[in-house]
């Protein structure tokens, strides 16, 4: 059987610890790479060799062109998700797309109607709902195990040396600790609610705050989502403190609230 063909779009760090990965996987590989910067394409293609030879281009038709090529996992800057994920689409290619999967709601809806039409897999790749403890977790929400789901809270916070031109800084970048680290929180708390109550609960009220850096995005943020009948969650992420970057599920069993961490 040939094995299952990747293409990469954007050949930074995080995709070669996507490429590790999947060298680590039977019947697996990479296929090609496509990146804006020749040299560095070429340099991922060629580290990721091992197993069989791998492209580099820089253009991304040439790589979405390769009926070797099953699934395309995008990990260029945040700004640039939206529009290589329709390429990819529109050329027939399933997408796994770095986190976040768009910076903003309009182009989210655009690319999920776009994979809709299409009849074609697309997800956010958000690795820590994979783990083994969630299936662990997921299965006490969903039978009630712990009780009523009443609140969650969660943080996700580290500190990173002030830089203008770092990503997690910059606004051409779409930095801000919130599409970088809040997605995390946001994630598992709709993941928490769906376990719950069979699918997440529309939110019916938004409280944020943020503490805004010198050139521009949130570098901390908190707020306060009310999903209504009483169920809320609260957060903070952000690039200036640290925090114990846990998530607590609150319910009440019977008379006894529990807690689980």
């Amino acid at each position: 059987m040939n094995p299952f063909g990747w293409g990469v779009i954007g050949p930074g760090n995080i995709a070669n610890k996507f490429a590790g990965a999947v060298a680590g996987i039977d019947n697996a590989q990479i296929i090609s790479v496509q990146g804006r910067d020749a040299t560095r394409a070429s340099a991922f293609a060629q580290k990721w060799s091992q197993s069989g030879s791998v492209n580099s281009t820089t253009d991304i038709d040439t790589l979405l062109s390769d009926d070797r090529i099953a699934a395309i996992y995008i990990a260029t800057p945040h700004p640039f998700h939206a529009a290589a994920i329709e390429r990819c689409l529109a050329a027939g290619k399933p997408v796994l797309c770095e986190k976040p999967l768009v910076v903003n709601a309009s182009h989210g809806r655009a690319v999920v109607e776009l994979a809709r039409k299409q009849n074609l897999f697309l997800m956010e790749a958000v690795w820590t709902r994979f783990l083994p403890v969630y299936g662990v977790v997921a299965d006490w929400l969903s039978s009630g195990a712990i009780g009523r789901v009443r609140t969650i809270q969660s943080s996700f916070c580290f500190n990173i040396p002030f830089d203008p031109a770092h990503r997690a800084f910059d606004p051409a970048q779409a930095g801000g600790a919130l599409l970088d680290l809040g997605i995390y929180n946001l994630t598992m708390t709709r993941w928490a609610l769906h376990n719950a109550h069979g699918k997440c609960p529309p939110l019916q009220a938004l409280h944020a705050s943020a503490a805004i850096g010198a050139t521009g995005v949130d570098n901390r943020l908190s707020a306060l989502l009310d999903f209504g009948d009483g169920v809320t969650s609260q957060f903070v992420c952000g690039f200036d403190t640290s925090a114990d970057n846990s998530l607590e599920i609150f319910a009440r069993y019977s008379s006894h609230p529990k807690i689980a961490r």
